[in-house]
C-alpha cells in the first residue's frame, strides 16, 4: 500500500474531523488488510428478535463473544462488562477506564480470533465508537455493534471514516449469527 499522507503513514484508524466534509478517504486506505470491516447492526425498530439472535449466538469457548452492557453512564462500566465476557475478573473499584482498556487490548491481543458483539451500541458515545474500531483493528477481534435505532449525524460522519459494513434486516442478522432464518421474518 503507497503511503496515505507526507508522513509516509500506510493506513488510519479512524479518521474524525469535526466538520462534515465532501472529501472522504479512498476505501482502501481504511481497510485494515487481512480483516473484515466493523459490522454495524441497524436494527431500526428494536426489533427483540435481532437481540435474541445475537445473544443466542454467545459461545466464549467457540470465539462468540456477546456482551450486553450495563447501563450507566461513563465508558468504564462496557470495558468491564467486557473483560468479564471474556472470563476475566476486574477490579472495578480499583480499575481507571483506562486501564481497563488496556486490559481488553492486552486479553483480545492474547486470544484467538474472535467476534466480539456489542449490543445496545445506541447508547455508547462516538468517542468509544472510535475506540471499539481500534479495538477491532488492532486484535484478532472481529467487532459487531448492534445499534438499536437510527443513526445520529455524528456516529453517520465517523462510520463514513472507518472501515465498516451495515446489516439491518433480521434474516441477515441471522446469518451472521448462524442461525436458521425464520421464514416470513426478513
Amino acid at each position: 500500500m503507497d503511503p496515505i499522507n507526507p508522513l509516509g503513514e500506510r493506513g488510519i484508524d479512524v479518521l474524525v474531523c469535526g466538520a462534515v466534509c465532501s472529501l472522504l478517504p479512498e476505501p482502501d486506505t481504511l481497510r485494515t488488510e487481512g480483516r473484515p470491516p466493523c459490522t454495524v447492526v441497524l436494527d431500526h425498530g428494536d426489533d427483540v428478535l435481532f437481540t435474541q439472535a445475537a445473544m443466542a449466538s454467545h459461545n466464549p469457548a467457540a470465539g462468540r463473544i456477546v456482551v450486553h452492557p450495563t447501563v450507566a453512564s461513563g465508558d468504564r462500566l462496557l470495558w468491564h462488562d467486557i473483560l468479564r465476557a471474556l472470563g476475566a475478573r476486574p477490579q472495578v473499584a480499583q480499575a481507571t477506564r483506562e486501564e481497563q482498556e488496556h486490559a481488553v487490548h492486552a486479553a483480545l491481543q492474547a486470544a484467538p480470533p474472535c467476534r466480539l458483539t456489542v449490543l445496545r451500541a445506541h447508547r455508547i458515545r462516538v468517542a468509544l465508537w472510535a475506540d471499539l474500531v481500534h479495538l477491532h483493528r488492532t486484535t484478532r477481534a472481529d467487532l459487531v455493534l448492534v445499534h438499536h435505532a437510527e443513526l445520529p449525524d455524528g456516529l453517520a460522519h465517523l462510520l463514513r471514516h472507518c472501515d465498516h459494513r451495515i446489516i439491518d434486516t433480521l434474516a441477515s442478522v441471522q446469518k451472521l449469527h448462524s442461525l436458521p432464518t425464520v421464514s416470513g421474518q426478513a
